[in-house]
């Protein structure tokens, strides 16, 4: 019996783990199971890109145990009763059972009672390229619906056996592993969203001047830095609360491979951003998913510290003493961030811990922060 495991883009705490434990329990009963990247367009949508996708996560052959089986080849499964044609991996829907993995949680650009989770993961992720643009034709305002009849349509067509829901608190590790049969996910998801909401993780210092974000990636998040932690979203469907005035990013992370998707929402970068900029991947995502501003790139300069003051310029702020600036790695990691010295009072306020004492920024002798 052949099983179909699939893994997406995104980095989840212990993922390895998990898909390397699932491989073994179902060896154990006698299956033959395998991993499918289930990503949509992401990877530049293609075979080798993909494949470099789940590399920077982790995931190789060797690390799960299990052979990895990546195409770019869909199915049409049929069209749903409203009229939206519902796609799905080739390879997976040979198989003789598939099972979904996932983390849910919000999605970074449209909201409903299914957000990211097992089911988008079913639409699209194991929709590919054809399926993800199928599901977002109608726009961002019409993805959660989409994404559930869609959903409805395959289950009823495929050989999902049951799904496993990733939940994570603020601090980005697991808090709860949830066993779905294929039958209860779509009545068992909602609430599972609403759970994973009230522990996102949030920059607690509100009504920033400056964000500083030391690094992007879509292993951080699909819109490489998510604004359910900066407040800005490419879609007017969600009321937008910015975290911060202006926002400047400095870097790429490893993992997203060139992929600068979500630099759009930035007001200043650096060079160094732009010279390592994958156009093609980040085009192939903005004309999928059809955000056009998911690819713009903001004023750059040669380095972090331009970059930095670019952004407190364009603030207005006068008075440099008062500018509430914080600093992140990412968006994923908000435990320990750096903030100035104006905002260490409300800061203590709120519950938060200081560590260490003020100090200015250290660049190199290039201007990059140290």
């Amino acid at each position: 019996m052949r099983i179909a495991i699939t893994a997406g883009s995104r980095g989840i705490d212990h993922i390895v783990d998990y898909l390397r434990f699932i491989g073994e329990f179902l060896r154990a009963q006698g299956a033959n199971p395998f991993v499918v990247p289930a990503m949509g367009s992401h990877g530049g949508a293609t075979v080798s890109g993909q494949i470099l996708v789940l590399e920077g996560l982790g995931i190789t052959e060797e690390s799960v145990e299990m052979p990895i089986h990546a195409s770019m080849d869909t199915v049409l499964m049929g069209m749903t009763p409203e009229g939206l044609p519902a796609y799905t991996d080739r390879i997976a829907s040979e198989a003789d059972g598939i099972i979904l993995v996932n983390r849910i949680k919000a999605h970074t650009q449209f909201r409903g009672p299914y957000e990211s989770g097992l089911l988008k993961m079913l639409t699209i992720g194991l929709g590919k390229q054809r399926g993800a643009e199928c599901c977002h034709r109608l726009g961002l305002k019409n993805m959660s619906k989409n994404v559930e009849d869609i959903s409805r349509f395959l289950l009823g067509r495929l050989p999902i056996l049951f799904g496993v829901g990733l939940l994570e608190n603020a601090y980005d590790r697991t808090m709860a592993i949830e066993g779905i049969p294929a039958q209860e996910i779509m009545a068992r998801e909602p609430g599972l969203l609403e759970r994973a909401k009230a522990n996102m993780p949030h920059i607690c210092v509100p009504n920033l001047d400056v964000l500083v974000v030391d690094r992007i990636g879509k292993n951080y998040s699909g819109s490489g830095m998510d604004p359910n932690v900066t407040g800005r979203f490419y879609s007017k469907e969600i009321p937008a609360v910015p975290a911060a005035q202006r926002i400047a990013v400095l870097g790429l992370s490893e993992e997203t491979h060139g992929n600068g998707c979500g630099l759009g929402v930035a007001d200043t970068t650096t060079r160094r951003v732009v010279d390592h900029l994958d156009r093609e991947s980040m085009y192939v995502n903005g004309l999928t998913s059809r955000v056009a501003e998911s690819g713009r790139i903001p004023l750059y300069f040669d380095n972090d510290r331009e970059a930095i003051q670019a952004a407190i310029k364009l603030t207005g702020k006068l008075c440099a003493s008062q500018l509430r600036m914080a600093r992140i790695p990412n968006t994923m990691q908000l435990e320990r961030i750096q903030i100035s010295e104006v905002l260490a009072k409300e800061a203590r306020d709120l519950g938060l811990e200081i560590v260490g004492k003020a100090e200015p920024l250290a660049f190199d002798a290039e201007g990059n922060l140290l």
